[in-house]
């Protein structure tokens, strides 16, 4: 039986970049953001959405945008420094201080 789960960097990247409204979509759900699959959609495709906050927008770009740099750094170190690079496209303009651990100040 053939592991069809077991794909190649190529094949991973191929779905990624297929599924990449998909995944929009539900990393925004995961959010938080009452919003749906075409409205998203809509969105990415450069149009703007009357009825949605400016904040609901910007959610969903900094997506696209962290998928983005997920997929065409695929091939370097997962690290923290990687990690927090990733943040700072989620959180751009959304936290106090993106892209950096946050730190508890007694």
């Amino acid at each position: 039986m053939q592991d069809k789960y077991n794909m190649t960097l190529e094949q991973n990247l191929f779905l990624a970049k297929k599924n990449l409204i998909e995944n929009i979509y539900a990393n925004a759900r995961m959010e938080g953001l009452n919003i749906t699959f075409p409205q998203t959609k809509t969105i990415l495709e450069g149009v703007n959405i009357p009825n949605l906050k400016i904040d609901e927008i910007q959610c969903i770009l900094n997506l696209r945008d962290a998928w983005k740099f997920v997929i065409s750094n695929i091939e370097d170190e997962f690290n923290l420094k990687f990690i927090c690079k990733v943040n700072e496209y989620v959180s751009r303009n959304e936290s106090l201080e993106w892209g950096k651990l946050r730190t508890r100040q007694s």
